[in-house]
Order: structure tokens, then C-alpha cells, then sequence
């Protein structure tokens, strides 16, 4: 771990914040905080100037929670609301099942609220018990980055992965570019299947997110601009899961 300042309120009797910058010395007076590196004075919490900017460095500012209401029920976490000024944040969410993300794009207003669905990460994406998989059937033949099946189900999109089973494990194709009734063409070939392997697809880990099973997630929030910005309080959507 890298190494911390460390904190104390003594309006709160307690540590209350780690902090990236690590100063040489520091001193509070007359109400105002000041620090000491490399020989020269630095002021801190003043109103004009960068934000998350020390000594000339750049650091984050990062938040970091359990959500954990009901704890002996497994829930579904849909989404992050974040009660604040600005939406420049970058989320990561981990259950102790699964794991997210809300990429600062993603977030919209809603309500007063900066509001986006929880989505999932890439790594995700052959996990057939987390994800929509779709099977084709047998491949017939293929020709270059094309694969030909007896039928091609209506539900297949492009944008969807294509994989094909074989000895008990999954590999993957390619990106669907193109299809059609026989059809499947991906945008490059990345493994190769033979004839008579069975291929399904699974949807962009990504834009399906119905959200994350678990017990608890772990939130982080981390902004890296320069700007002032306050947060209120971080909610979730969550509902309880069902076997």
C-alpha cells in the first residue's frame, strides 16, 4: 500500500481521512492549514486555484462505502443516484459475486439526481450464468469471417459475440458485424470453430445490465478534475433476488 497522511477531527474524536500528498510538515493557525515541502509553504482549502492538485502533482479524490441494508438477503444493485453538483465521477461497484461500473459519460440527470444503470464489466461477457446467451445450432460451414447455420434466430443483433463450444469450454469468435436467415459475419475471426461445432452468441456484456447480485457492494467514487464539487449522499436501486 502506498504510503498516507492520515487525518484527525477532534470534533469527531477520530480519523477521518486518508490523503495521496505527503508533506514534509504541517501546521494549523489562525484557522487556516498550512504544509511545508521541499522547502517551500503551501496553504490548503483555499477557495481560487485546481482542486485535487498538491505540490504541482495531480491526485484523485476518491469515495469509498458498503451498501449493505439487509444483509443476510441477496439483492440486485441496478443503479448508482448521486445527490451533488456534478456528475464527473467514475464509479466502480463489486459485490461478493460480481462486479461493475458507471463510467462518468454514462450518468444523467434525473430528478436533481446524476443517475445511470449499473454496468457490468467485460470480463463478464462468456459468463452464461450472468449474461443472455443465445444458441445458433451447428455450424454447416464458413468461408473466411463467415459462418453459415441451417437458420440464424431473429434475437441475434449485431454487436453481439459469437462463440463456439467445444471439449467443455467456450471460445470466442469475433463481434457480429452483419447477419442474416443462414448467416453470421464478425468483424475479425479471433478463434476458429470446425464444422459441426455448436455456436450461440452472448449479449455486449456492457449495454445489458440488469445490475449486480450480491450481499453488500463495495462502492468507489473517484474524480480526477480540477474543479469544486460536493456530493450529498451516493443511493442505489436495489431489490431483493429471487432463486
Amino acid at each position: 500500500m502506498a504510503d498516507k497522511t492520515l487525518s484527525y477531527s477532534e470534533k469527531v474524536k477520530g480519523w477521518t481521512s486518508f490523503y495521496s500528498y505527503l508533506p514534509d510538515m504541517m501546521v494549523n493557525m489562525n484557522n487556516d492549514f498550512y504544509s511545508f515541502k521541499d522547502g517551500q509553504l503551501y496553504l490548503h482549502n483555499k477557495s481560487e486555484g485546481d482542486r485535487n492538485t498538491f505540490y504541482g502533482q495531480s491526485y484523485n479524490t476518491e469515495i469509498e462505502f458498503v451498501a449493505n441494508e439487509g444483509p443476510s438477503d441477496v439483492k440486485i444493485f441496478k443503479t448508482i443516484e448521486i445527490e451533488g453538483d456534478s456528475k464527473e465521477w467514475d464509479v466502480t461497484v463489486a459485490t461478493d459475486i460480481e462486479s461493475g461500473h458507471v463510467n462518468k459519460a454514462d450518468f444523467e440527470n434525473k430528478e436533481g439526481f446524476k443517475y445511470s444503470y449499473i454496468r457490468r464489466n467485460a470480463s463478464d461477457e462468456v459468463n452464461t450464468e450472468l449474461l443472455s446467451v443465445q444458441g445458433v445450432g451447428n455450424l454447416t460451414s464458413s468461408s473466411s469471417n463467415t459462418y453459415t447455420f441451417t437458420s440464424v434466430p431473429g434475437n441475434v443483433s449485431i454487436g453481439d459475440a459469437l462463440y463456439f463450444s467445444s471439449g467443455g469450454s467456450y471460445s470466442k469468435i469475433g463481434v457480429i458485424s452483419s447477419k442474416d436467415s443462414t448467416t453470421i459475419t464478425t468483424v475479425s475471426s479471433l478463434s476458429t470453430p470446425s464444422n459441426g461445432d455448436f455456436i450461440f452468441v452472448a449479449k455486449n456484456s456492457v449495454a445489458e445490465s440488469y445490475g449486480l447480485k450480491g450481499y453488500y457492494a463495495s462502492i468507489r467514487l473517484t474524480n480526477n478534475g480540477t474543479l469544486p464539487v460536493e456530493v450529498f449522499a451516493v443511493n442505489s436501486e436495489v431489490s431483493k433476488s429471487f432463486p
